[in-house]
């Protein structure tokens, strides 16, 4: 029975969508890539994941929407870069709906 749960339950996160309530405002939403890359993609499960986040939403409001979801990100939160399109972007960058956001772990080389 657990078997059958923890695999329905992978199934289900990996296919679906983080939904956000939109709690004031126009009430419009943005729909988001979220893509993750190295060990940001074991811990999330998934390589990426699409996320409904209010009109004006910035990458620090969808970054509280995955912690909260996924607790386990902290661990990597203050050292996380974000990039839109092909640009580097701070944490106060406004998410467009359509955008494709990828989330990295710093660069390390050896």
């Amino acid at each position: 029975m657990r078997r059958w749960l923890w695999a329905r339950l992978l199934r289900a996160v990996s296919q679906s969508s983080l939904h956000w309530r939109v709690e004031k405002g126009t009430g419009r939403i943005v729909k988001v890539r979220a893509e993750f890359y190295s060990r940001l993609k074991e811990v999330v499960g998934a390589p990426a994941l699409e996320i409904s986040l209010p009109e004006k939403a910035t990458v620090n409001d969808l970054l509280e929407q995955l912690l909260a979801s996924y607790p386990q990100l902290r661990d990597f939160e203050k050292s996380m870069l974000f990039g839109v399109g092909v640009e580097f972007v701070d944490r106060d960058h406004v998410l467009n709906d359509g955008d494709t956001i990828a989330i990295m772990p710093p660069v390390q080389g050896g």
